[in-house]
């Protein structure tokens, strides 16, 4: 199972309520596009993502590339309870993509792993754990002025 944090969305907003609707940047939308030859050489036929916008714009470029449609789950919202969590997570299959929040790796993970905004763990079951077994970086943001830039130079 892939683990991924979502794309750049910038600062944070004022308020939790308010930043619920915050999108990707144009840092994040890159990285999302790069997500898809990321990760083509993986078996993913399952997508599953937190409500929030800057998960759910993560993962479409990746679901429209291989003709999934993005589940979408509460249970993956940054203040979610670990049972809910789990519950979720044991019921995917091992070829699903999850994308949520920080917070949600601390909450499943702890506090020593880290994962950028863009990457992604490979999890691993043991039992009714999750095991962070491989760190994916997220790829590198590639934008329309990166690209204009290296076919010129």
């Amino acid at each position: 199972m892939l683990l991924l944090r979502h794309a750049s969305a910038g600062e944070r907003l004022s308020s939790p309520g308010i930043d619920r609707f915050r999108r990707l940047d144009a840092t994040g939308r890159a990285v999302a596009r790069q997500l898809v030859w990321a990760f083509a050489g993986r078996e993913i036929t399952h997508i599953v993502s937190s409500p929030l916008a800057r998960c759910l714009e993560s993962v479409v470029p990746l679901a429209e590339s291989r003709h999934l449609v993005v589940e979408v789950r509460w249970e993956l919202e940054p203040d979610v309870p670990l049972d809910d969590l789990l519950t979720l997570l044991a019921d995917l299959p091992d070829t699903s993509l999850v994308c949520t929040h920080r917070e949600v790796f601390e909450t499943l993970l702890g506090w020593d792993v880290t994962c950028e905004k863009g990457g992604a763990w490979v999890l691993e079951r043991d039992g009714s754990d999750f095991v962070p077994a491989l760190y994916l970086a997220p790829p590198a943001a590639v934008g329309a002025a990166d690209r204009d830039t290296a076919r010129t130079a």
